[in-house]
């Protein structure tokens, strides 16, 4: 099952603001947590060949390329982001391209990069054999993905406050309430920035790594990053 219909669409038509809010620095959880994070886990890149897969509107690619990579590639199922990344970076190569159907030939790629974009699709292995099935006997892949205990959450959106609940209230009485999911995978849809609707899945830590392990990679590293001192600034 490849990535929600409207998802794309939204995708599509928010790419110019997608675009700004990523160059800006205005999406305070890439900007202090998950960026830095990612940055410091890539390898050398020197002479290599590299993939961003969900590459969005480019910049991570053009970060890759300065990091000294040979030549780097971005693939998204977005032709509205892909369309945006291709006039912002014209040295770099892009293409419309969904992750589970992944179309190169070959162990052409030294490293593969992807950020915050596994949560989109359901079926977790097909689309990590199909990174693995292009990756070089010696590379690496490396990829963040939602924090199942905040998106397994029960999410309320109000327009002066979120809230992510999980565990559960009893009473006296016996009665109980409980908030959120964690041990399901299941398909969620939401509304961020207040206008983009999406959807995602949730996913234990029990079933990402059975899914890893079972399409034959090794996990070597796993990082639940904290924020970088420059947030208390805010």
């Amino acid at each position: 099952m490849g990535t929600d219909k409207t998802t794309v669409k939204s995708y599509d038509d928010y790419a110019v603001r997608w675009a700004e809010r990523m160059r800006s620095g205005a999406n305070i959880a890439h900007t202090y947590l998950e960026k830095p994070a990612m940055y410091k886990k890539i390898p050398n890149l020197k002479g290599k060949n590299v993939l961003c897969i969900g590459c969005g509107t480019g910049e991570e690619c053009e970060k890759l390329k300065k990091m000294g990579a040979k030549n780097v590639v971005g693939i998204d199922i977005s032709e509205g982001l892909i369309n945006y990344a291709e006039k912002s970076y014209p040295h770099l190569e892009f293409y419309v391209m969904d992750m589970e159907n992944i179309s190169f030939k070959g162990k052409v790629f030294d490293f593969i990069y992807s950020s915050l974009t596994m949560h989109y699709v359901k079926d977790w292995r097909k689309t990590l054999k199909g990174v693995y099935r292009v990756l070089s006997n010696e590379g690496s892949f490396l990829f963040s993905t939602h924090h199942p205990v905040k998106w397994g959450s029960k999410v309320k959106r109000d327009k002066d406050k979120n809230s992510f609940l999980m565990g559960y209230v009893k009473y006296v009485s016996g009665a109980c309430d409980t908030f959120g999911d964690y041990q399901n995978t299941r398909k969620i849809t939401d509304v961020w920035f207040n206008e983009f609707k999406v959807s995602y899945y949730h996913r234990p830590l029990s079933a990402i790594i059975k899914d890893i392990l079972g399409s034959n990679f090794s996990i070597v590293d796993f990082l639940e990053p904290k924020p970088i001192l420059g947030v208390k600034k805010l």
